[in-house]
């Protein structure tokens, strides 16, 4: 779907369309599932976490003034979510939290991919740039609004992985 196609949906469903909602909810869905799996090293939690955000924004739509930040602000809402759920689920003990470097390697096929095992030895900062960006194909611009860094750290940040992840390749090989 084009931008300007998302943003004509996001005005629609601010206005109260629930057909421009089921719409947005099926192009997103998918792809914030899958970083709520990520940020969470364990899928099986990721989808209340989505829900919960999706019932989020479909409260809160009225309070975006900018339609074309839209996607930027679901990858946000499912990032805070996501640190919730491990906070509580922390609190609770009933599923403590353990930040888990394979996560990245499940994301990836097949899992005993080369690069899919750079890709987890990566430092977690440097690690979401890089699913964001190269994973979800989030711009650049629209990185440092979820992640509330300036755009030029997502630019080193996609520098730095770069050069580690040619430095661990070409170690193996």
């Amino acid at each position: 779907m084009q931008q300007a196609q998302l943003e004509l949906l996001v005005l629609a469903m601010q206005v109260g369309d629930k057909r421009a909602f089921t719409l947005l909810y099926r192009h997103y869905h998918a792809d914030l599932r899958r970083f709520a799996a990520y940020l969470l090293a364990n899928p099986a939690p990721a989808e209340d976490v989505v829900q919960n955000v999706w019932l989020k924004i479909s409260q809160r739509i009225g309070r975006l003034q900018d339609p074309a930040v839209f996607t930027s602000w679901l990858y946000r809402a499912v990032r805070w979510e996501a640190k919730d759920y491990k906070k509580q689920a922390a609190q609770r003990l009933t599923e403590p939290f353990t930040d888990q470097h394979d996560a990245a390697v499940t994301q990836l096929e097949p899992p005993d991919n080369a690069l899919a095992h750079a890709i987890a030895s990566l430092p977690l900062d440097v690690r979401e740039v890089v699913q964001l960006y190269y994973l979800h194909e989030l711009a650049q611009q629209q990185i440092a609004l979820v992640l509330d860094i300036p755009e030029g750290t997502v630019k080193s940040r996609l520098h730095r992985a770069r050069n580690l992840l040619h430095q661990a390749l070409t170690k193996e090989n």
